[in-house]
């Protein structure tokens, strides 16, 4: 395979479909848990739609995904349908307990020998003790359904944190981002990039480590809406901007206790 970042693998395109008809396309990215099983992590939205937090009936049945078959040919792929109900009709997602966290982590069962991906892991949430404040993000996904086809890689948009790291941002478990992100990129994997950080022990005191490191920030979902009301006319605008919400990473780790998982 071509020389690239492991973490390029770790994300796909999801073509959202009602039977067999194509209903747009969003981010997803592979997890596994300490059993080794393997998830896909996605935004709730993708699923329900706008008001997903309404909980409102379902606009599609699967999710078809486009992945890597060769190790050492990047542009030899597969696509594979998942279901996102049984047999049954039930939901196989699980959620989060308050509805408006919008994430959604789906059991997959997929042939990882056959098939090329590099999930992430808990490894990826080791922030404790690190000291985080503005740091550069990035964000992977596939803007418009539009990334790069032959090699079948995601794009990366790369801005700066926004709002203090896990800190919850007006009561809710997200942070705020200052990058430029597109439809299609719903549900895509934000990180920072740490570059000679430091950490604290428990003393308080620091320790300036010289090295680089990547950790998983959260899930993307979109710009938040940022009204303003119009002072002459006393209408309400929205005002355009470049900042995105981060659903903390630490919602996964709680989607999967309260599921049981």
């Amino acid at each position: 395979m071509a020389q690239v970042e492991p973490i390029y693998l770790c994300t796909t395109m999801i073509i959202m479909l009602e039977d067999n008809q194509e209903k747009g396309s969003a981010t997803g990215f592979f997890y596994v848990n300490t059993n080794n099983k393997l998830f896909l992590i996605t935004n709730k939205h993708v699923v329900y739609g706008e008001k997903y937090y309404e909980n409102p009936p379902t606009e599609i049945n699967r999710f078809r995904l486009n992945l890597h078959i060769n190790p050492n040919n990047l542009s030899h792929n597969e696509f594979v349908e998942v279901s996102l109900f049984d047999d049954k009709c039930n939901r196989l997602w699980l959620e989060h307990e308050n509805p408006n966290v919008d994430v959604i982590i789906l059991p997959v069962d997929i042939d990882r020998k056959r098939y090329i991906i590099a999930p992430l892991d808990k490894s990826l949430f080791d922030s404790q003790d690190l000291i985080i404040n503005f740091e550069k993000i990035f964000v992977m996904g596939y803007p418009y359904g539009w990334y790069d086809r032959l090699n079948n890689l995601p794009i990366s948009r790369i801005g700066h944190l926004s709002s203090p790291f896990d800190v919850d941002f007006n009561g809710q478990a997200l942070m705020l981002g200052d990058v430029e992100t597109h439809p299609g990129m719903s549900g895509g994997p934000v990180f920072i990039w740490l570059k000679d950080y430091t950490t604290k022990n428990g003393n308080n005191r620091t320790t300036h480590l010289g090295r680089t490191k990547i950790i998983l920030a959260g899930v993307h979902s979109g710009q938040p809406r940022w009204d303003l009301i119009d002072s002459t006319t006393k209408t309400i605008k929205e005002i355009r901007h470049s900042l995105i919400n981060v659903w903390n990473y630490r919602l996964i780790n709680e989607i999967f206790s309260l599921n049981k998982i």
